[in-house]
Parts: C-alpha cells; structure tokens; sequence
C-alpha cells in the first residue's frame, strides 16, 4: 500500500511540474509576443534655412490582434511658440516604406494632427515583425534665443498605445557646427515627467540619444540640443503692432464686437425714444371703454390669436345667441358644438355677423370640427378685420421689429468676423461650442420677431444642435491632446453678445401716449378681476347679480388670463345656487370639479378644439393623386418599407 501511494505521489509530481512549465512557457510566450514597438529610432537632420529632415525607422511586431493592416502614425500640426500660442507647422511627407518597400499609404488630417495610415486595406498582415521607415520634412521648430537657438523634438510623441522597448535618436546639425557644453538634454516618461531615464553620446555634429529602459504605452522620448546662435537663418523680429495683434487680437476684436453692438443699441433706442409716462393704474369695475372681450385681448396681445377668438364665442354663448354643447368621447377627448338660438339682441355687430357665418343655410347646429372648417374660417377672418380696422395697433405700440431683426443681424456678423479673425486653432472653435446654447437662443428670439416660416423642424434645429454643440465642447475639453484647452475670453464673447441681442431686443417695445393710457386703462380692470375680495362682490350684489357679473366678465377674464381667479371668487356662491350655465350644456358635475377647475378645463380644450376647426384640413394632409406607397399601420408593413434607410459597415 505504501509504495503505491509513493509511485502515485510520485506521479502526480511529475504531471504537475509539466503542467507548470507548460502554462509557464504559454505565459512567457504570450508575454513575449504581444504587439509592441521593438525599436524606434528618428534620424533629425538640421539646415540652415531652418528646415528638418526626420526619418523615423519604427520596428514592429504585429500578433493581429490592434494590428492587422497596418499602422498609422499621427504627427503634430501645432505647436506652442515663443509667445506661448500654438501655430501651425508646415510638414511634408517624403516617403514612407515597409520592410524596404514602398508602402500604401493615406494622408488625413484630424484636429491637431496629420494622420498616416499605412498599409493595404485589402491585406491582413501575418504574425511576424515588421519595419516602417517615414520620412517628412517640417519648418520652423528652430527656437531662436538671445545667446543661442534650439531644437527641442518629441521623437516618439506620448500617444502610443504599445510599449516601446527602445527609443532613440540622432540630432544633426549643419556640417561644422557642435552642440553648445552643457545645453544638452532628454527626457522620458508620460506628457509632463521631467524623468531622465536616457543618456546622450556626443559625436561631434551630431548627438546620439538612447532611452535606458523600455517605455510603456502612452510615454515617449524627447530631446533637446542647443548651438551658436545665427547658424541657421533667423526670421525677422516681430514689429511692435504685429506682436502687440498677436498677443492681444482676441482682446480687440471682442471689444471692437462689443462696441459695435453697443453702438447700434445707443443710436436705435436715441431712434425710437423713450418710453411715455404710464398713467397710474387704477381699479376699475368695467371694462374700459366698453371694450369687448376680443378688443382687449387684441389690444393687449397687440395681435390676433386663438384665444381671441374662444373668449368671443364664449362671450356669445353668455349672451344668449347659442349654447355650446360639450360631449366626452372616448379616452376623454371632449366634442363640442355651437346649438344656435334666436335671441342675438345683446350681440355686438360684428359678434352678429359671426352668428350668421357659423349658422348660415338654417344651420341649427354646428360642430366644432375641421368638417366645418370653411364657417369657422370665415368667421375668424369677419373678426380679425373688424379689430384690425377698429383698432390700429400701431397708434397704440410699436414693436420696432426692423431694429430687432437689425441688431440680431448685426450679432450674427460680429461673431462671424471674430471667428475669422481668431479662429486659428481648435481652442476657440471649442470656445464656440460651449457659448452655443446662448447663441442659438439668440437666433430663436430673433425668428419670433421676424415670424418668419421656418416650420417645427427649423426650430427644433436651433434648439437640438447648441445642445450637440455643447456636448461636443465638453467631451472635446475632457478628451483634449496637445494643450488643446477652451480659450474662455472668445467663450465670454459668444455668450455675452447674445445675451446682450436678447436684452435689447426685449426692451424696443413703445407705447404710443394713446396705448400708454389704454394699457393702463386695461391693467386697471385686470386689476379688478383678480385681486376684487370674494366677500366684498357678495355682500354688493345678491346671487342673482352676482351670477350675471361672474358670466358678464368670464369672456374678459379668459382673455386677460384670470379666468382661475375670477371663477374662485364666486365659488362660493355658485355652489349655493347650484349653478348650472344655459349656455354651458354638459354632463360633467361642475360642483364636484369645482367652478375654477371647470372653467379652466373648458378654456383649454374648449380653445383647442376651436384652433382645430380653424385650420384647413387638406394642409396636412398628402397630395391626391396615385401613389405607390404602402400603409404600415394597419399591419401590413415589413421591416424595411416606408421612407429613409441606408446603412454603415466596419472596415
């Protein structure tokens, strides 16, 4: 028994070292093989004029998992200068090579880099290693110093996501020409270490420099020499004005912007005048100069709305010239409809001239639907050009909608010329970005005053694409390389000049001295309909008047927007009386809704279903005529059918 369990000791000894070793091998191995940069060596070559030469010998070993093509290399388009902004670098690719040969390559360039992408789209690479060789030429990474000049270069930039075994690199000046002693550096490590993990070997022209460990992903190498001044060809210095634009132009040209905008308001509000004195307002019981329910809510609106023309029909029904009749179809949608009655003697003319439009041809009923469009159509074009002829609006206000259109122009302009003078890198554009939301603000105030047509998808386009904007800034301020930042003073430019647009243009409304005291005069019996006390109408008028006052003045209360505070006021009373309107047929329990809820109620789908009688019902509705289109919402679509498609793929 005991040597058999020795020889099963034994054994499982034996399979289990080979079973260590193995996974041991497979772990080393697949340690060994993951994709990384062997070797990276950048030949810099310096002339005179101040042109480089770099040649860059990249040593890959491809397994197919990141590298199945090919590569691509990202070179820098920017960088910072002596003044501390970023500029644009001229670069030219040469050629570009793979294991000796030519290779398929494509050019791009995407934010702040050129982007090579080499390699053959149609070829999937085998495990093996492979050598890049790029070389491209770039101007004006010369530092020119007082008592010297400079190459400092990132040979490997810090944006690889393989590990670098080794990095090197060789500096070589013009013939004849050594490094300054002791101006000679490198460095290693992620963007920003100051870690020296490198060492350089003089050899006379030129400079060897070699990393001393392998660099993980996202770490680079970067070296730096220093020779005599003027061996290579200095540009000329910067004339006071040229330095002064180049440090301060976002400064002048949003002041300048500012100002300009500051400018047009100054001489369009001295245009305009100021704004007459207001006579005090004062409460009074009836509606000022006997005004119907649709003069003052014309008056007051200064133009003509739905609203208008519910509060007249309502006003009408109070009146006794017809009953609306309220019916609850299904899901609680509300049908209404106009009974007509004979009694029209408290009727204003034009209130009269719509009885006969709605119940022409011995109508005795009539729907409050689009079937009757054609009645209600008419009747609200008899309204709206009788208030328009009684009541002028321009004797009583003016919105100045030329000045508010102007100054949005004007904005628009402005920011268009800033960005053109400044816009030079991504840091504004993003700046831009971030100021969207104010700007597309502002450009939707200004389509209210102009009242152009732009339809729902217009304006839902400039409010979905500040906020896409907004997002796009955010994420590219998170996900920002090469110190791309937000430039915060052109941020403060987009965002104050719209907001100032807006300000503005919310103040070039005038009263006319006559809309002055009219609009007082209407403030005055507002007034009254909202803060009158509940106990003070009771103990003036008994029920029955108080009853005849409650639906005298509901129609003016719809219109001056009190409608909720004027039913609660006799809530009270109406309860007592158990108030049900002739004018009103429904079957709803106005005691248990509650009178102020009630009214509200019938205002809103009352006004809702009048808005939909008024609008013709072939405007949204297709062309007639044949058609090969198929219907989808009776069940017999397929996946596919209807209008849009299309697709994407992966490369």
């Amino acid at each position: 028994m005991g040597i058999q369990h020795s020889i099963t000791v034994q054994f499982m000894k034996f399979i289990y070292t080979i079973l260590a070793s193995l996974l041991f091998n497979l772990s080393l191995h697949a340690q060994i093989q993951t994709e990384r940069i062997i070797r990276f060596h950048s030949d810099i070559v310096i002339d005179t004029t101040g042109r480089i030469e770099v040649t860059e010998d990249i040593k890959f070993y491809v397994a197919g998992i990141n590298i199945k093509r090919g590569i691509e290399r990202d070179i820098p388009l920017y960088r910072k200068d002596v003044y501390g902004r970023r500029v644009r670098m001229e670069t030219n690719i040469i050629s570009v090579h793979c294991n000796g040969n030519n290779a398929t390559c494509t050019t791009s360039e995407t934010g702040d880099n050129t982007i090579l992408r080499i390699g053959d789209p149609d070829v999937l690479l085998n495990e093996g290693e492979y050598e890049y060789a790029i070389v491209y030429e770039s101007f004006g990474h010369v530092g020119f110093f007082d008592e010297y000049d400079e190459l400092y270069w990132n040979v490997t930039g810090n944006g690889w996501v393989f590990p670098i075994e080794q990095a090197s690199a060789t500096i070589t000046l013009p013939a004849g020409v050594n490094v300054i002693a002791g101006q000679t550096s490198c460095y290693t490590g992620a963007a920003g270490s100051t870690a020296q993990d490198c060492s350089v070997e003089d050899r006379g022209n030129s400079q060897f420099f070699t990393t001393n460990k392998s660099l993980a992903p996202f770490e680079g190498l970067t070296v730096a020499v220093a020779f005599p001044r003027d061996i290579v060809s200095r540009p000329p210095p910067p004339t006071p004005a040229w330095l002064f634009w180049y440090t301060y132009k976002y400064h002048v040209c949003g002041l300048i912007g500012l100002l300009l905008f500051a400018i047009y308001w100054f001489f369009s509000i001295l245009k305009i005048g100021k704004q007459p004195i207001k006579p005090v307002v004062i409460p009074t019981f009836n509606p000022p100069r006997d005004m119907s329910p649709a003069e003052i809510g014309y008056v007051r609106s200064k133009s003509y709305s739905n609203q208008v023309m519910t509060a007249t029909f309502i006003d009408m029904a109070v009146k006794g010239s017809m009953t609306i009749s309220c019916e609850e179809k299904k899901k609680k949608k509300k049908k209404y409809s106009f009974v007509k009655k004979e009694d029209t003697s408290r009727l204003r003319p034009v209130e009269q001239r719509l009885h006969n439009t709605l119940f022409s041809g011995e109508k005795e009923l009539v729907e409050v639907a689009q079937g009757n469009y054609q009645r209600f159509s008419q009747a609200n074009t008899n309204l709206q050009k009788s208030l328009e002829s009684n009541w002028n609006i321009k004797d009583y206000f003016r919105e100045n909608k030329g000045y508010a259109i102007g100054g949005g122009l004007l904005a628009g302009v402005i920011i268009v010329l800033y960005s053109v003078f400044t816009m030079s890198n991504l840091d504004v554009l993003i700046a831009f970005c971030f100021a969207a939301p104010f700007i597309g603000a502002a450009a939707i105030y200004m389509l209210t005053f102009s009242k152009a047509d732009i339809g729902c998808g217009v304006i839902s386009l400039f409010m979905f694409v500040p906020v896409v904007l907004f997002i796009a800034a955010l994420w590219g301020e998170i996900e920002s390389s090469i110190d791309q930042q937000t430039h915060w003073l052109s941020a403060a430019f987009y965002a104050i000049l719209p907001v100032a647009y807006i300000v503005y243009a919310s103040r070039l409304d005038r009263n006319t001295p006559k809309g002055a005291e009219i609009s007082s005069e209407i403030e005055g019996f507002r007034m009254y309909m909202k803060t009158a006390e509940e106990n003070r109408l009771n103990m003036l008028t008994t029920p029955e008047h108080t009853l005849e006052l409650f639906e005298a003045l509901l129609p003016y209360a719809i219109v001056l927007g009190v409608s909720n505070e004027w039913s609660k006021k006799f809530n009270d009373v109406l309860t007592r009386i158990d108030y049900h309107p002739d004018w009103y047929d429904s079957k709803d329990n106005l005691r248990e809704i509650g009178f102020a809820t009630a009214i509200a109620g019938l205002s809103t789908s009352f006004g809702t279903s009048v808005q939909s009688a008024n609008t013709d019902p072939t405007s949204s509705s297709s062309s007639s005529g044949s058609s090969d289109w198929s219907s989808g919402s009776s069940g017999g679509g397929y996946s596919g059918g209807g209008g849009g498609g299309g697709g994407g793929r992966g490369w």
